[in-house]
């Protein structure tokens, strides 16, 4: 395992890569800040997480189960995804586990979907889930194969480069769905860009599985000096995409690895252009309240409240690889 930098110099460079980001109008520097964390109980491997109104939506990476929370964040619906009998503590084993690491609400023919996807990084992993919902709850969900898609995708060297597929976020809005490619060695961050119209049909059985309108790579800044690679999205703030991205220090897009923290910022994607890859418009480590570095993984973000024109709270969910799952709200100003 590779030995941590002295701590001065692990700071420096990490605020050093973490600035050059930033545009040279702003005055201070951006912070995210941790306000509350609690363990999401009966929740395994959290890996996922969405808002729909007063009700927070949260998968895990080895859980065949949707959980619905209310605003206390207590569980009040489970619903079955996929029939699994490996179960063992709960959890599906790593060779088989369906891998679930992105969860967007959308719109389809006027009707609201979660959309629960694999990561893509084994054929285990090929598989999506579109669950209509209410105020309610989840009604019963429709598995989708992702095998076409991804076989194109992870053959696409402009997506993964030399690493293999792993999608880790997936975001919409009226007009498109991102998807979030997790960079690895070989490999790179990447953003996937669908026009609505082009995957809604394959969503819904009518048709093939599109190409992407517009594929960015993104150059992300290390964290002591460990390469960070795209971990959640939400689309929020007039279009912009609020990411979260973590560095963990593993050989390929399969295995586990040490963590050395997370981070958040923003991707403006609709105004880049060559040449790639581009750089986030603004990004922050994110700290607990003391100010020490959270060494967690953040693995999904969702917005509570935007608070100003330059300040959101969040939440969040993360994942420490050995099943336990944790929720934190943050503070983000910039």
């Amino acid at each position: 395992m590779k030995k941590l930098n002295v701590l001065f110099s692990a700071l420096f460079l990490s605020m050093t890569a973490i600035t050059a980001c930033q545009s040279p109008s702003e005055s201070s520097a951006p912070s995210a800040v941790i306000t509350r964390k609690m363990e999401l109980k009966g929740i395994p491997s959290a890996s996922g997480i969405e808002r729909v109104g007063n009700q927070f939506y949260v998968i895990g990476d080895d859980s065949p189960y949707l959980f619905c929370l209310n605003a206390q964040y207590e569980i009040i619906q489970k619903t079955a995804l996929l029939a699994s009998s490996a179960l063992q503590n709960g959890r599906i084993p790593k060779p088989v586990k369906p891998d679930l690491e992105a969860i967007t609400s959308l719109a389809l023919e006027g009707q609201p979907y979660l959309l629960v996807l694999g990561s893509g990084s084994t054929d285990k992993r090929n598989h999506a889930y579109l669950v209509p919902i209410s105020s309610q709850g989840a009604g019963a969900p429709q598995a989708i194969s992702l095998a076409s898609l991804y076989k194109s995708l992870s053959t696409d060297t402009a997506v993964v480069g030399g690493a293999s597929l792993n999608i880790e976020g997936v975001a919409a809005d009226e007009e498109y769905l991102y998807l979030l490619h997790r960079f690895s060695p070989q490999g790179h961050n990447a953003v996937l860009i669908y026009t609505m119209a082009s995957v809604s049909p394959f969503l819904q059985g009518r048709a093939a599985a599109p190409k992407p309108y517009k594929v960015q790579t993104w150059a992300l800044p290390d964290l002591e000096n460990i390469k960070t690679g795209f971990s959640g999205v939400a689309s929020a703030l007039g279009g912009k995409l609020l990411f979260t991205a973590s560095a963990e220090e593993t050989p390929n897009a399969v295995l586990d690895g040490e963590v050395y923290g997370s981070m958040v910022g923003w991707l403006n994607v609709y105004h880049t252009s060559a040449p790639q890859p581009s750089r986030p418009s603004l990004v922050s480590p994110i700290t607990e309240a003391n100010g020490t570095s959270y060494k967690g993984k953040i693995e999904s973000i969702s917005v509570l409240k935007n608070t100003s024109e330059r300040s959101l709270t969040a939440v969040a969910v993360a994942d420490s690889d050995d099943g336990l799952s944790e929720l934190i709200e943050l503070e983000f100003n910039w």
